[in-house]
């Protein structure tokens, strides 16, 4: 009996491993351990950012590459060319190259939009600006789309106006030498170029007074205020309150990257972006607000309900692997409760139809008792009858369910073994020779 339970549990095994090898096809695979991440130019806001989440994610022993550009208009590019899988975008550049296969997973932080103009215009809104020489951006860059379509709000048009496409750099020493007029910019506020600008007596900082009619219309935008000493306080930078426009850096991704990189990369720009800074408060980004391109789902829930179960309490890459093995579970629990189920009445029904053969065999013999003639025949059945009583008395794994039965049938062989013992006895009185009389 216990051998028959062995090869029931041998069953079950070798059904849940042909199980597990069917489920494991479907199992997704496994995560790259390395992906490119495009950033604007070397020593910029972006590329300082993705250095920070490379160093970050190296010690996940993931690699980050990262693959600088002019801007966030070159990054959108290679992230539909497939040269990079995720980049750091700015908000108003995602109506410049289709969105089609590309997803937001959040945005970062707040980029105000500074526009410098010299002292000596009169610029109140940004319709003054009609006819004057200004800095849009250079090609490829962020600040370029932004600039120009806000201008164009403002009926500020190449062929009414002039448009330069220069670099942040080259903007600032061009206003500087009076061969511009006012030059837009999009950069943090630690910039070294905007604290020089906000420096310079010869320059102002726009006011954006329209800011509620810009963020309204375009939900990349909002407004953020820059108090009087918020950059420098020492030296009073700016004098006075300014509203400024500011569009949000966002991580924007291939819709084929995979899930697991996801969680990872979103785990990285939370550690380096939730204590905030001059303009956004703490815990504020990651967001899932101020995006152009569709938000990924994955992103969406880990920025809105925090990790997972198995991500709170496993190290990423463990929980990533049980996360992806969790379709295994489902057929094999599928199968395996109907063969757990199914598992002890078999065994029981194993046990019944064993103790039903041994009766099969003693109703056997002790049908022929009686009608058996010969010496060595009974001799035969009574050495058959002591085999099965030892292999009986070898069954040490009955269930107590079934120890009555199991106690009856010795009693019943040793009651067919006693009969044939007397047939025995019979026999040999009949086959002894008679005495003779003298």
């Amino acid at each position: 009996m216990k051998c028959d339970s062995c090869k029931i549990w041998l069953i079950i095994v070798a059904v849940l491993s042909v199980s597990f090898i069917i489920a494991y096809q479907f199992v997704e695979p496994p995560p790259p351990d390395e992906i490119r991440i495009a950033t604007g130019r070397k020593g910029g806001g972006y590329h300082t950012f993705a250095v920070e989440y490379q160093k970050r994610l190296k010690a996940e022993e993931f690699q980050l590459n990262i693959q600088p550009t002019a801007g966030s208009i070159e990054v959108l590019k290679q992230l539909k060319s497939g040269e990079v899988s995720v980049g750091i975008v700015q908000g108003g550049t995602g109506k410049a190259v289709p969105s089609e296969g590309l997803q937001s997973l959040g945005s970062l932080f707040y980029e105000p939009i500074w526009v410098f103009y010299r002292k000596a215009l009169s610029v109140e809104y940004l319709f003054d600006l009609r006819g004057k020489r200004i800095a849009v951006g250079e090609e490829g860059s962020g600040t370029r789309p932004i600039a120009v379509q806000l201008l164009q709000d403002n009926q500020v048009m190449p062929d009414n106006s002039h448009f330069f496409g220069l670099s942040s750099k080259e903007a600032a020493q061009q206003l500087a030498t009076g061969k511009i007029d006012a030059a837009f910019f999009v950069m943090s506020p630690q910039s070294k170029i905007i604290l020089e600008l906000l420096i310079n007596q010869e320059f102002e900082l726009f006011n954006f007074k329209r800011h509620l009619a810009y963020s309204s219309r375009y939900s990349f935008l909002t407004d953020v205020k820059i108090g009087e000493g918020m950059i420098d306080l020492e030296k009073n930078i700016p004098g006075e309150d300014k509203t400024l426009l500011a569009a949000t850096a966002s991580l924007v991704a291939r819709d084929d990257l995979h899930d697991d990189i996801v969680y990872l990369l979103l785990n990285t720009v939370i550690q380096v972006h939730k204590a905030g800074g001059m303009l956004e408060k703490e815990g504020q980004f990651p967001s899932t607000q101020f995006i152009e391109f569709p938000m990924n789902q994955n992103a969406h829930h880990y920025l809105e309900q925090g990790p997972s179960w198995l991500q709170s309490i496993f190290p990423l890459w463990l929980a990533s692997a049980l996360d992806r093995l969790k379709i295994m579970l489902i057929p094999l629990i599928a199968i395996f409760i109907p063969l757990l189920k199914g598992a002890f009445p078999l065994y029981r029904w194993s046990i019944r139809f064993k103790i039903f053969r041994w009766y099969g065999i003693l109703r056997e013999i002790d049908s022929k008792i009686d009608g058996t003639a010969e010496f060595e025949t009974i001799q035969a059945e009574i050495q058959r009858m002591k085999s099965l009583q030892k292999e009986l008395i070898g069954q040490v794994s009955v269930p107590l369910s079934y120890m009555g039965e199991f106690y009856g049938l010795r009693m019943h062989i040793q009651l067919v073994l006693k009969r044939l013992e007397e047939r025995q006895q019979d026999l040999s009185c009949s086959h002894a020779p008679k005495a003779v009389k003298v």
